[in-house]
């Protein structure tokens, strides 16, 4: 099995000409079973830039499941009203109705949550109906599935910065995601590419979470740096690599890859 996972893309803020287009070719190269993307298609939520993210779906090879971030809702400054009562009104107009999406295929269930709520300025949210949605979902899933979670905002704590923020409710979240027999969880938001092999109530996850795929918006250490994260699965093992884009060469390479064995039932 072979997933890309693209977030942060931040239409408005590109930033180098061609990095969109590279981007399609890439993750069209390989051929990927499901795109995964999560959240912060846009940078303000204006029009002009969910047309550009919409745009930028269209090109994607099916299937692909995406779940908004909170630069996707309606700007406090713009519209406050929206803010509170439908932040993702836009969202749901020019992209998808659809928040929390699921595909399922053969080997393969895949599940995003929207964690952005209108009463705060970036962090994230999960609620106890979407632990029970976790747990019901992926019960109704063959034992040798590939379960997969994608969230915008990370769940847990990971060695990359603790100045970083979570999901208020994500350890939560992330527990019954372990319970659930998630093997992969998906998330964004930091715009640092990292990957780490977390230890829940015994369970082993790999979280992936995706730097920013195309815009100039980096953060510490990460500068002038634009990545994805194509994931690769095994029978008992399961490969992530960071691919990093050069803009002067017009490619993306590996620049890190974590490879886990899972341990046997």
């Amino acid at each position: 099995m072979r997933l890309a996972h693209v977030s942060d893309p931040h239409f408005g803020r590109i930033a180098s000409l061609h990095v969109e287009e590279d981007l399609i070719e890439d993750i069209r190269a390989h051929g990927c079973d499901v795109i995964v993307i999560t959240g912060d298609l846009t940078q303000r939520a204006r029009r002009g830039e969910f047309e550009a993210a919409r745009g930028f779906l269209n090109a994607l090879p099916l299937p692909y499941i995406v779940v908004p971030g909170n630069h996707d809702m309606h700007a406090w400054w713009h519209r406050p009203d929206l803010r509170m009562l439908d932040p993702l009104r836009r969202y749901k107009r020019q992209l998808t109705r659809q928040l929390e999406p699921t595909i399922a295929i053969q080997g393969l269930a895949v599940l995003g949550l929207n964690t952005t709520y209108g009463f705060t300025v970036q962090g994230g949210r999960c609620t106890a109906q979407q632990v029970k949605r976790v747990q019901s979902f992926f019960s109704e899933q063959p034992p040798s599935t590939l379960k997969v979670l994608a969230v915008h905002h990370p769940l847990t704590a990971l060695r990359v910065s603790e100045n970083l923020d979570l999901a208020r409710g994500g350890e939560q979240l992330f527990a019954a995601a372990a319970d659930a027999g998630v093997t992969l969880v998906c998330a964004g938001h930091w715009h640092c590419a990292h990957v780490e092999v977390c230890i829940e109530a015994g369970s082993e996850l790999v979280v992936s979470i995706a730097g920013t795929a195309t815009s100039d918006r980096w953060r510490e250490p990460q500068t002038e740096m634009n990545s994805w994260n194509l994931i690769e699965t095994g029978e008992r093992n399961l490969e992530v690599q960071i691919r990093k884009y050069d803009r002067h060469t017009r490619t993306f390479s590996v620049c890190r890859r974590v490879t886990h064995s899972f341990a046997e039932q």
